[in-house]
């Protein structure tokens, strides 16, 4: 009984208890507070990968949000490179950006090619080479680069822009930059047309060759 207790004892014990109260309230006020994660801001590629049907088994497409497109044997004709396009559909009077990042280039076919087809594969054609950023537009001659040749490697990041406004030019134009290096105009002659859809594509021959289309910043 608590009478039988002497006084120390029973103050010693009501002390205690009154701290072990305190920090049961404590820790369920902290319990009360505490909730499940708040799901966190994640940016997400500005489109994703879609290959065309002729294509289907000459790619694989895989990433959380069908960001990585990989070649996944070599394509039967040596000197060609196959298209992969998206889903994205560019339209007159837009400017739009996108960023790829080479991640792995084949060994024994490293070309690989950046830029733009009409919806469909349809013409405009509008292309870069990462071999030495020569350019080709349709099915015309490719064009080396004004400043000399300049190799896109693997790691390398590609800062894409395609601006169909016409704010300077009764064309559009397809800027590129590697990494950190300044922007340089690749094609200002664009056809800006209300009934003419554009889409991003790389094209890709060796086996294994890889690309990742970054996050929208």
């Amino acid at each position: 009984r608590d009478s039988d207790v002497p006084w120390p004892r029973r103050q010693g014990e009501a002390f205690r208890s009154r701290s072990s109260g305190a920090e049961t309230e404590t820790a369920g006020r902290q319990a009360a507070y505490e909730g499940p994660e708040r799901p966190r801001f994640r940016r997400r590629p500005p489109f994703a990968w879609q290959l065309a049907a002729d294509y289907e088994r000459e790619f694989r497409v895989s990433g959380d949000c069908n960001e990585v497109v990989t070649k996944i044997r070599d394509f039967r004709d040596r000197d060609w490179v196959v298209p992969v396009g998206s889903t994205l559909r560019l339209s007159k009077g837009g400017a739009y950006r996108w960023t790829l990042r080479i991640e792995r280039k084949c060994a024994y076919r490293p070309q690989l090619q950046l830029g733009i087809h009409g919806a469909g594969h349809r013409r405009p054609w509008r292309l870069l080479t990462t071999s030495r950023c020569s350019r080709a537009r349709d099915d015309e001659p490719w064009i080396d680069r004004t400043g000399g040749d300049r190799a896109i490697e693997e790691g390398d990041f590609v800062h894409v822009e395609l601006d169909l406004r016409g704010l300077h030019l009764p064309f559009g134009t397809l800027s590129i930059a590697v990494n950190s290096e300044p922007a340089e105009i690749v094609f200002d002659d664009i056809p800006l047309s209300n009934n003419t859809l554009i889409m991003p594509v790389v094209s890709m021959g060796g086996d294994q060759a890889r690309i990742r289309l970054c996050p929208a910043y």
